[in-house]
């Protein structure tokens, strides 16, 4: 299944202007098409992020979702956002951008300093008894959108990266993902873990998290087994944290 599902290029489905590359992804599932394919489109109307956030889409950016099944109990999915942060560095470099400043925020950005360079959105379901997974990326590659709430970059912006197109990251990325999630599924999450950390945004740092228990804070000091965020509280006790937003602490 795993040699069936990654050894070759994924079909491309191409939109001018869609709501979204996930709804797209969920309306094909529930007409009994788990792909594996790339949804891709050229500007989206309803753009989201985690948390229900809206996701700027402005042309000459990629938004693109991998719809694929997915050979995993739905627990093991949430791993999927580690390796699909390390195909977006991968892919970025593979297309000849220095991202030896991009860093990933725990647990599904791309950041370059404070600013934002990509998102990504891990979704799952169920199809007749099998997991599907839909795995939007949001990359901005010739734009940088304005935000209020938040400073945003692009690939345009980087070393190598001028002239750079969404389909050239497509391109790239394509074959990223699969060799990340062919790791990830094939060898299990400790070389994908210890990858990410290499990457990670804010390790050793004094963070905030707000999860629904409530604001919690500490220093980042790694990434569990199960993806978990690992913080030191000031008492010295250990917390493990599975959900939530995190920022970094002045």
């Amino acid at each position: 299944m795993v040699v069936e599902l990654l050894s070759q290029a994924w079909p491309i489905t191409r939109f001018g202007e869609i709501d979204s590359t996930n709804e797209e992804a969920r309306r094909r599932t529930s007409e009994g098409d788990a792909g594996p394919r790339w949804l891709v489109t050229e500007m989206q109307t309803a753009g989201r992020g985690r948390l229900g956030r809206a996701w700027s889409s402005p042309k000459g950016n990629l938004f693109a979702t991998a719809l694929l099944p997915y050979p995993r109990p739905p627990a093991e999915a949430v791993l999927a956002c580690f390796a699909a942060g390390l195909s977006v560095l991968d892919a970025a470099k593979s297309a000849g951008v220095d991202v030896n400043a991009a860093k990933l925020k725990w647990p599904n950005d791309i950041l370059v300093g404070p600013a934002k360079l990509c998102g990504i959105l891990i979704e799952t379901g169920q199809i007749h008894g099998q997991l599907w997974m839909a795995a939007g990326f949001g990359v901005n590659v010739e734009v940088a959108p304005e935000r209020p709430d938040r400073p945003t970059t692009c690939l345009a912006n980087l070393p190598g990266g001028a002239g750079l197109t969404a389909e050239g990251v497509l391109t790239t990325l394509d074959m990223a993902f699969r060799a990340r999630l062919r790791s990830l599924l094939v060898e299990g999450f400790e070389p994908t873990r210890t990858a990410w950390l290499e990457r990670a945004a804010h390790l050793g740092q004094r963070v905030e998290l707000t999860p629904a228990s409530g604001r919690i804070e500490g220093v980042m000091t790694g990434l569990g087994p199960d993806g978990a965020l690992v913080l030191r509280r000031a008492d010295g006790a250990e917390t493990h944290v599975r959900a939530g937003e995190i920022s970094l602490l002045g």
